[in-house]
């Protein structure tokens, strides 16, 4: 048994027993470089960039007047939540971009991070819909180029995204094939009582 043991100790990749400890320095930006990913420094500004045109979406939403609009021009209701449920998708856009600023490599985070930007870009496109119909004009617009902006940084974190997603399932794929592997040598072994039986 102990002879088995040491057999997948033995046949467990390096890699993988050095996956828990975070790179540094030359040997991080050369794994980054070998996958084609983002290095964590850029992805933080990257995000950091699209965390701050988020932010310039408080004032203007609190600036907007839905119930005004529902009360005195017979705007649907819809509006008034709609504002709510993107004030709280600014702020959770900011508490999910500071997470991922920690874990630049957590896919399930970054997939959190554009999902929550992605609501948050349809319901901001839908209030100046409204803003445009029944509130002031110049709202309006500015909503509609906020949206807009940092449209580059975007489309950078989406490509981002597309390549860790790829980075994962090829380590998950990877570490499969190794955990195959080695059941395979191991089941080769002969089993502690066939070895007894040998002796005698």
């Amino acid at each position: 048994m102990i002879r088995v043991f040491t057999l997948f100790l033995i046949c467990v990749p390096a890699w993988m027993c050095l996956a828990q400890q975070p790179p540094s320095g030359a040997n991080k930006q050369q794994a980054q470089a070998e996958t084609g990913l983002e290095t964590p420094w850029d992805v933080r500004s990257i995000i950091a960039a699209i965390d701050k045109d988020a932010q310039k979406l408080r004032p203007l939403l609190g600036s907007m007047k839905p119930q005004q609009w529902y009360d005195q021009k017979g705007a649907p209701s819809t509006y008034i939540l709609q504002l709510q449920m993107a004030q709280r998708q600014v702020n959770d856009v900011d508490v999910t971009t500071k997470m991922l600023a920690q874990k630049t490599e957590d896919l399930s985070l970054a997939m959190d991070e554009y999902f929550r930007l992605e609501a948050l870009d349809i319901t901001a496109r839908s209030l100046a819909e409204g803003a445009r119909k029944y509130g002031p004009a110049a709202q309006a617009d500015q909503l509609d180029a906020l949206v807009a902006s940092n449209f580059a940084n975007r489309e950078r974190f989406r490509d981002y995204l597309k390549d860790l997603a790829v980075s994962t399932e090829q380590n998950f794929k990877i570490a499969d094939e190794e955990a195959q592997r080695c059941r395979a040598i191991i089941s080769k072994e002969p089993s502690p009582s066939s070895k007894r039986a040998r002796k005698y």
